[in-house]
């Protein structure tokens, strides 16, 4: 799989990801940070999005846009050192701070924190090619 990086560049990366699709072609648009519509073209595409401390920042529209989004086609990440989640925002971010994102996802889609590390565990072990 490949990692796409298309911070402010949603839509340049998904008129290339498009183009160069030929069935084989997957990955995981990292730190996604789109419009649901772009969401869905991506995971239309065979991507997963990767969420990560923005998610739970106080004027993320993250919350409204994953609420749609299929948690299939979720994985959880942290972006360290950067991009904390609150309450670390403005520290360094560190790997266990991934529970946090957990956390708010589950409230987002109204399952608990247990569901959502499950599924999101499951889905970046299919991502990798990882049997489970």
């Amino acid at each position: 799989p490949v990692i796409i990086h298309s911070r402010e560049s949603n839509e340049e990366c998904l008129e290339l990801v498009s183009a160069g699709q030929d069935g084989r072609l997957r990955g995981i648009f990292h730190c996604f940070s789109g419009t649901l519509e772009q969401a869905m073209r991506m995971i239309d595409l065979g991507f997963m999005l990767g969420i990560g401390g923005t998610l739970t920042y106080s004027k993320s529209t993250l919350p409204e846009v994953l609420r749609e989004v299929p948690l299939e086609s979720i994985v959880l990440e942290t972006d360290a050192p950067y991009l904390s989640p609150v309450p670390h925002r403005g520290k360094r971010n560190e790997s266990a701070y991934v529970a946090l994102v957990a956390e708010k996802l589950a409230e987002v889609k109204a399952l608990t924190t247990e569901e959502i590390a499950r599924a999101t565990t499951r889905n970046a072990l299919r991502m990798f090619g990882v049997e489970v």
